[in-house]
């Protein structure tokens, strides 16, 4: 008869056990880089009238050349600079962030035309972002002319929209170099 008590009392000690296991509560995991910025930067964004866009780890703001640049140059207008100083201020204090500052233009006009207008209305973002505090060795520049269209360059609001200025935003990890001694 002891045993059976035993034995009963053993298994109700194992089936208590094994009944209230504890649960094990993970914490939520870390947000990504790139969800950790998106919010903030879709909002900066709709307040200065750009578009934002993001694939993966990599966020895009997108401005257009019309309403900031001058129709007939590469000079950023007094209307496009406060937006941009504002962009600039926002992305100042995040160090973790790379920025490659990327020109397009619609397909009117020859390609090295279009290369270099480009280019300098990437360059005009630039210096802009750089005055406004952003280390140079943060930003990359490039210009990609025509060749990334975005719409129908047949039409008028088609060639609107492919003449922009990107500003592409990626984890940035600063490198380090030994020196020889």
């Amino acid at each position: 008869m002891n045993i059976i008590k035993t034995l009963t009392l053993a298994s109700l000690v194992f089936l208590t056990a094994c009944s209230s296991k504890q649960e094990v509560v993970q914490a939520p995991p870390a947000p990504s880089w790139a969800d950790s910025r998106i919010d903030n930067l879709t909002t900066l964004a709709t307040q200065q009238g750009y578009e934002i866009e993001r694939e993966g780890e990599q966020i895009r703001l997108l401005i257009p050349v019309d309403g900031n640049f001058h129709p007939k140059r590469t000079l950023l207008l007094p209307s496009g600079l406060v937006p941009l100083s504002k962009v600039a201020q926002a992305l100042k204090i995040d160090s973790a962030s790379r920025l490659t500052v990327v020109g397009h233009s619609d397909s009117d006009g020859s390609h090295e035309l279009n290369e270099k207008l480009s280019l300098e209305r990437a360059q005009a973002v630039a210096n802009v972002l750089r005055l406004g505090g952003i280390e140079r060795q943060r930003m990359h520049l490039r210009a990609m002319a025509e060749n990334q269209p975005r719409a129908d360059n047949s039409t008028y609001t088609g060639r609107k929209l492919n003449r922009r200025v990107e500003i592409i935003l990626t984890p940035y990890q600063a490198t380090s170099v030994a020196l020889a001694e």
